[in-house]
């Protein structure tokens, strides 16, 4: 038997961009900021219809908050009967944005007998949930919990049972917003991948955490729709599933995002002055471009310059001006440059700052002096990183190795130190 399903998580509908106040746009990419949103969460929609998925798995965090506004309401209300009027399910839960509190049943006035559920509006809210396909087979079974208020501290898998073995013959899932295996102390829904393994479903539809899973594991967080802010980098979306007789034979992402935060590191030693750099520049961010479009209509990206270059003292606040206002008409405004972080560093020859008599001449032969000198350096390096090395446990060569690895950072960044200061000092020579 064949299924196929949406999981998506996170939409937000409601919550705004952050970190676009400090860039100066045109009037057409400031609407499109407005209406990102709503863009990406109707081409979410488009392509539950389009491929007719048996049933959508909302994982939480629908709203951002739980006053919601009329026009996110709408948005949702309308986007739920379109999949309700394809005879496609749906099964949503609230997660710690959207709390079920902030749910009004006359809204969202689906009854039970509907395809829409949403987890304790209108059923449980937490339990086992069959889903029956368009010829009246049950193909799987949802295993629920919405959150009822924003708070929610309990481990939640206590709430979820493993499936029984006639449940078992089904193709179960566990749909759930929680925070998992955080390297941090959490006080939300913490839990951890052995616990969730533990109920041994066959797919876990995750939400909370806003990066989508890139392996194809059936332990999956989808991401939001559309990211918000320069953190949230990269191409956002939905998890396309595919099953065939209780296997997953298809586990694909799909890009739904509009406006796409982006990092992209350009290495400009090989060129010879700016006017080339110019050039090298824009290539580079056209290929990207091209390698990375599919829906997205705006990208945003935050460059950064690095190498040694001869033309340093050019790579200045009006070469990074000019830039951003080159690509900007380049790309017919698709392409916006959030922030240009300038990291290449004077080529310098080693010799001249050996011999320099100067400080960068004193803190070169500091850094490459002899064994005793280093140790010095360790002992201070050591000291401030000790609760780290006590946390990673190291084997007597993992530590000899991890040692090495700091000191030649260390250098390497001394090193650039010295190129900088030479270069200022002599520049007028």
């Amino acid at each position: 038997m064949q299924i196929s399903f949406i999981h998506v998580s996170d939409i937000h509908l409601g919550r705004p961009f952050s970190d676009l106040s400090k860039y100066s746009y045109n009037e057409k990419i400031k609407n499109l900021y407005n209406i990102a949103v709503e863009k990406a969460f109707n081409n979410f929609i488009d392509y539950a219809l389009l491929k007719n998925v048996d049933f959508v798995l909302i994982a939480g965090d629908t709203f951002d908050s739980s006053e919601q506004d009329f026009r996110s309401k709408l948005l949702l209300k309308e986007g739920l009967q379109k999949l309700n009027n394809a005879d496609i399910k749906v099964f949503l839960i609230c997660g710690n944005h959207d709390p079920l509190s902030g749910y009004n049943k006359n809204t969202f006035n689906f009854d039970e007998n509907s395809n829409i559920k949403i987890i304790g509006l209108n059923t449980e809210y937490f339990g086992k949930f069959p889903v029956v396909n368009r010829n009246g087979e049950q193909i799987a079974l949802i295993h629920a919990l919405s959150y009822q208020e924003n708070s929610f501290k309990e481990n939640p898998v206590k709430y979820f049972e493993s499936p029984t073995s006639e449940e078992k013959k089904l193709f179960n899932i566990g749909l759930m917003h929680i925070d998992r295996d955080s390297d941090k102390s959490s006080d939300y829904a913490p839990c951890n991948t052995g616990e969730l393994q533990a109920l041994e479903y066959d797919y876990y539809a995750l939400g909370h955490i806003h990066i989508p899973d890139s392996d194809e594991g059936k332990i999956q967080y989808s991401g939001t729709i559309q990211g918000r802010n320069t953190k949230e980098t990269g191409a956002h979306g939905i998890k396309y599933i595919k099953v065939e007789n209780n296997l997953i034979t298809k586990n694909t992402f799909v890009p739904t995002d509009v406006i796409r935060f982006e990092n992209l590191e350009i290495d400009l030693s090989s060129l010879k002055d700016e006017t080339s750099a110019f050039s090298f520049i824009c290539e580079k961010i056209s290929e990207f471009i091209n390698k990375n479009r599919d829906n997205c209509e705006l990208f945003l990206l935050k460059l950064y310059l690095n190498g040694s270059v001869s033309f340093y003292s050019d790579i200045d606040d009006n070469f990074c001006n000019l830039l951003s206002e080159k690509i900007s008409d380049e790309f017919n405004n698709k392409v916006c440059i959030s922030r240009i972080e300038n990291n290449t560093i004077p080529d310098i020859n080693e010799e001249l700052i050996k011999s320099d008599e100067g400080i960068s001449g004193e803190i070169y032969n500091t850094i490459n002096s002899d064994d005793n000198r280093q140790e010095d350096v360790w002992s201070g390096i050591e000291n401030t990183m000790k609760n780290f090395i006590n946390q990673c446990d190291f084997t007597e060569d993992e530590y000899k190795e991890f040692k090495k690895s700091v000191i030649n950072s260390a250098k390497e960044e001394c090193l650039n130190l010295c190129g900088k200061i030479y270069y200022n000092e002599n520049k007028e020579v």
